[in-house]
C-alpha cells in the first residue's frame, strides 16, 4: 500500500468514526427493555428437501428493517442458502417474531426467533435462525451487558444443533456490543465459547460481531488502530480450533467504501469451499456467505 492510500484510509476513517460519534450522541441516552427470556418456533407444513452433501449458511444484521423479506428471499435463493444467522430482526411496527414466521412459511424453512429487547411500544428486535434442516437443541445464552452512553443494548446470542442427513452441526448466532474494546468483546464471547466446550460435533460462530479496530474511551471517544478487535477475537478463536475464509474481503457495511468488517463467520470442524460477501438492498449490513462441508 503506498503512502498516499495509508493517509487516505486514516483520513476516511477518522472520518467514519466521528459521523459515527455524532450518529450516537444525536440519539440521546436511552435505557434498555429487554425481552422476556423466551423463543418462538416455526415449523413448514411441508418439509423442505435436505439433500446430503455441501451446505451454505449466511448471516446477515437486517438492521430492524420491515420491508426486507422480499430482499432477504432473493438473496436466499440466489446463494442457495440453507442456514440463515439473522440479527436486528423486528421492526416498532412489526415485531421480529412476525417476520420470522412469514419468512419461515414464504421459504419452507424451519425457523427459530430470541427476542433481545422491546422496541416500539410492544414489538420486539432480536436474532433468528431460519433453516432448510430440522432445528434441535436452541438455548438462548444471556452476554455481559454494558452500560453504553448511548444506545446501550441487552445481548444474547442464539445456539442450535442443524440436524443434517450426513451429519450435525452446532451454531450459535451472536449480535455483540458497538463501542466496547477487545477485552470486553472477549468477555461478552465467553459464553458463547462455553456452549460449545465438549460438544463432539462440528461447529460454528456466525453474526454481528461489531469489530472495528478502535479503542473506546468511556464508550464514547474513538481512538483509531489503538485496539486491533479484529485480530483479538480471531485469535481468540483459533485458541478454540475456529477458522474464517474472511479476511481480506469487502467490507460488511456500507459507509464511505471502507474495509470495516462487523460480520463473520468461524467454522471449526469445516472446510470453506467458497464464500463472499453481498450487498442486500435496504440494510447497512452486507451479507456474508460461505459454502462447505464436514472435514
Amino acid at each position: 500500500m503506498t503512502r498516499f492510500a495509508r493517509v487516505r484510509n486514516i483520513l476516511r476513517g477518522l472520518l467514519t468514526v466521528i459521523v459515527f460519534g455524532m450518529a450516537v450522541a444525536s440519539a440521546g441516552a436511552d435505557a434498555p427493555r429487554c425481552a422476556p427470556f423466551a423463543v418462538t418456533r416455526q415449523e413448514p407444513a411441508t418439509p423442505p428437501d435436505a439433500p446430503a452433501g455441501p451446505f451454505t449458511i449466511g448471516s446477515l444484521n437486517l438492521a430492524g428493517k420491515a420491508q426486507i423479506g422480499d430482499a432477504l428471499a432473493a438473496w436466499t435463493e440466489r446463494r442457495g442458502i440453507d442456514v440463515l444467522l439473522l440479527q436486528e430482526v423486528g421492526h416498532p411496527s412489526a415485531g421480529g417474531e412476525a417476520f420470522v414466521a412469514a419468512l419461515s412459511e414464504r421459504l419452507g424453512f424451519h425457523a427459530v426467533y430470541a427476542p433481545a429487547y422491546i422496541v416500539g411500544d410492544s414489538h420486539t428486535q432480536g436474532l433468528a435462525i431460519v433453516s432448510r434442516y430440522p432445528l434441535d437443541g436452541i438455548r438462548v445464552l444471556r452476554l455481559a451487558y454494558h452500560q453504553l452512553r448511548f444506545k446501550s443494548r441487552c445481548r444474547i446470542a442464539l445456539a442450535a444443533t442443524v440436524v443434517m442427513a450426513n451429519g450435525s452441526m452446532s451454531l450459535v448466532n451472536v449480535h455483540l456490543d458497538t463501542r466496547i474494546n477487545s477485552k470486553d468483546r472477549l468477555a461478552q464471547l465467553a459464553p458463547v465459547l462455553d456452549a460449545l466446550d465438549g460438544v463432539d460435533t462440528s461447529q460454528l460462530i456466525g453474526g454481528d460481531f461489531n469489530t472495528m479496530d478502535v479503542r473506546w474511551v468511556r464508550t464514547m471517544w474513538p481512538l483509531l488502530y489503538v485496539d486491533r478487535q479484529t485480530a483479538a477475537v480471531r485469535k481468540r478463536l483459533a485458541a478454540d480450533g475456529f477458522h474464517t475464509p474472511f479476511g481480506d474481503t469487502p467490507g460488511t457495511i456500507r459507509f464511505l467504501h471502507l474495509p470495516i468488517r462487523l460480520d463473520w463467520l468461524y467454522l471449526k470442524q469445516l472446510t470453506a469451499l467458497d464464500y463472499g460477501v453481498d450487498t442486500v438492498p435496504l440494510t447497512d449490513h452486507r451479507g456474508v456467505w460461505t459454502r462447505m462441508g464436514f472435514d
